[in-house]
């Protein structure tokens, strides 16, 4: 089996982006995805040096910051990107709104002149019933890959599979590997939803989801974790196995 550590959030704080990049160079990641227009943007794309095998998607945002566009059913009234509690419930979007938003996030990755690998999107908010079918269609005219999208094109004929379950409280090499087995003869392709990080205060200010991070990036940098994937005969790999 072939497997995918993505590390969400690169962009969002310093501290996110350099625990992304030890998780690579010293453990199991091997994907990440970046958050246009978000604060250490810039920093994130600085550190990619020290890590050319470390691929990077674009990690869409619809649920914080500032969106890139002027689609009025994408904000609240204050001008800021819904939250992910309103989103949930919130039927009023305007597709080509989406499509736009969506267009300038991807024209925004391009212009830092880095590859990009494939789609996913923070607080899961891609597979909102009025967003999913538009970042589909969009997807599938720029040939990339959408995390937990298994009807694409390159996606066809391959078994992918998409867990979320290493968070939170259920963080630890046990709970991880117990994951993996269960998959192990069910697909050829896992991909596993992570965020290291070093929790620093831009992190405790903007997101809700703080410490666990710091105990994710130690799990996923463990050698006991890099050994008993290869027991496994498990392969690390990024999006580009799509390919």
């Amino acid at each position: 089996m072939k497997l995918i550590f993505n590390a969400d959030d690169f962009g969002l704080t310093k501290g996110v982006n350099l625990g992304t990049l030890d998780a690579c160079l010293h453990g199991v990641v091997r994907s990440t995805t970046l958050m246009v227009g978000m604060p250490a943007e810039q920093h994130a794309l600085n550190l990619l040096a020290q890590s050319p095998s470390l691929k990077v998607g674009l990690h869409l945002r619809f649920t914080t910051g500032k969106p890139l566009t002027s689609g009025k059913t994408l904000v609240d009234p204050r001008g800021d990107c819904w939250s992910k509690e309103y989103i949930a419930r919130y039927m009023d979007f305007d597709a080509m709104e989406i499509a736009d938003e969506i267009e300038a996030q991807i024209c925004a990755f391009q212009a830092l002149g880095i590859p990009l690998s494939h789609l996913d999107s923070h607080h899961h908010a891609h597979f909102h019933p009025q967003i999913l079918p538009v970042v589909k269609e969009i997807a599938s005219s720029h040939q990339l890959v959408v995390r937990g999208v298994t009807d694409s094109e390159q996606v066809k004929g391959c078994h992918y599979a998409f867990c979320n379950q290493f968070y939170d409280t259920a963080v630890s090499i046990d709970s991880l590997l117990s994951v993996i087995d269960q998959q192990q003869g069910l697909c050829d392709v896992l991909e596993i939803m992570c965020h290291p990080a070093y929790v620093d205060q831009p992190l405790l200010e903007c997101s809700g989801y703080t410490m666990p991070r710091a105990k994710e990036l130690a799990v996923l940098t463990d050698p006991y974790l890099l050994e008993q994937l290869a027991n496994r005969d498990i392969t690390l790999c990024d999006y580009a196995v799509f390919s």
